[in-house]
Formats: C-alpha cells, sequence, structure tokens
C-alpha cells in the first residue's frame, strides 16, 4: 500500500473552512477534490521544480547559499510560485523582496475540473471564497513539506542552516513558516 501525504488532522482541519465558503456552488466543487490526489500532484511538482534549480542562476542572483524557500500562491494565475532568499534571519529576510518568484505548481487542470475555469480566471471568479481555496493548499503545503525537504532533488539546493521553508496567500502577505530546519 502506498504511503498517504495527507494525515487525518489534515482533513479535520478543512472541514469547517468547508464548512465557511460562502457560495454552495464552491462547496459542492470543493466536496469533490480528491485531496490525497491534489497532495500528491503537489509534491511532485515541487520535487520537480526542485530537480531542475539551476543554481548558476541562483549565483547570477546573488544567492550563494538559500536561507528562506518561499512558497507563495500567485493571486494573478492561480499556481503556487517559489522563490529563494539569501538571509536565514527570518525577521529580515524580506526586507529586499522576492527575486525570482518562479512558478513551481501549475493550478490550471484543478480549476478547470472543479471549478470549469482557468486560473487566471480564478481569483476574479471564486471572488470571496478564493482565501478559502487557498487555505486547503496551504494545509497540503503544511502536511507534505516535510517529506519534500528529505528528497534528494531538495537536499542538492545550497541551504544555510538553519534554513526556513514559508508560505503566503498572496504577494504581499506576511509569510507563516511551515519548516524550520534543525
Amino acid at each position: 500500500m502506498k504511503r498517504k501525504l495527507l494525515s487525518p488532522s489534515f482533513y479535520t482541519a478543512i472541514t469547517p473552512v468547508a464548512d465557511h465558503l460562502e457560495k454552495d456552488e464552491h462547496k459542492t466543487a470543493i466536496s469533490k477534490v480528491d485531496w490525497e490526489t491534489e497532495a500528491v500532484r503537489c509534491y511532485t511538482d515541487l520535487v520537480s521544480f526542485f530537480e531542475q534549480v539551476d543554481t548558476n542562476h541562483l549565483g547570477n542572483n546573488n544567492i550563494d547559499k538559500i536561507g528562506v524557500v518561499d512558497i507563495c500562491w500567485n493571486e494573478y494565475g492561480g499556481d503556487i510560485e517559489v522563490d529563494f532568499l539569501p538571509e536565514n534571519d527570518i525577521d529580515t529576510a524580506f526586507d529586499e523582496g522576492c527575486i525570482m518568484n518562479t512558478s513551481a505548481i501549475d493550478n490550471n487542470v484543478f480549476f478547470e475540473q472543479y471549478f470549469n475555469i482557468s486560473g487566471e480566471d480564478s481569483f476574479e471568479v471564486i471572488d470571496r471564497d478564493y482565501s478559502g481555496l487557498i487555505m486547503f493548499f496551504y494545509k497540503i503545503m503544511g502536511e507534505i513539506i516535510g517529506s519534500v525537504v528529505k528528497t534528494q532533488e531538495f537536499k542538492k539546493l545550497p541551504l544555510k542552516e538553519p534554513f526556513y521553508v514559508t508560505f503566503s496567500f498572496f504577494h504581499d502577505d506576511e509569510r507563516d513558516v511551515i519548516f524550520r530546519s534543525e
């Protein structure tokens, strides 16, 4: 049997989020989502993204070692982006802003399958329920990141000690630390 990525606490945590969605059509769409499949997709896409990171490109952007791996929902396209920051002081790491914001997880198929819209249109169409939708993926990231950082693809990154992985609902939001090494 394959190991599941999502714990029972994931499902407990998302129930109130689903209950608080405003539109019934969004509640219906969310109820049809196979969250384990989504977690596997997110895990696979992140690992693939980290495998393809060009360390020369990092160096060209003054990142010799990574202090923060920043995962951010792109509200303008519905995808999930990753950026790297050189500082590992979480209080000041974002002072210079993000540098690359490269798409790591494409959610177009998710939006097409469950909402019959493109990721690009998702923010406008889903409207007030959008933050709730992002919360599901925030919870997924919290569940899978411990496994992602153990992969060879992630371990090959030039990381500082300690390093952090953060998540943000929107580009300009505060970041939540979802993983800290050590």
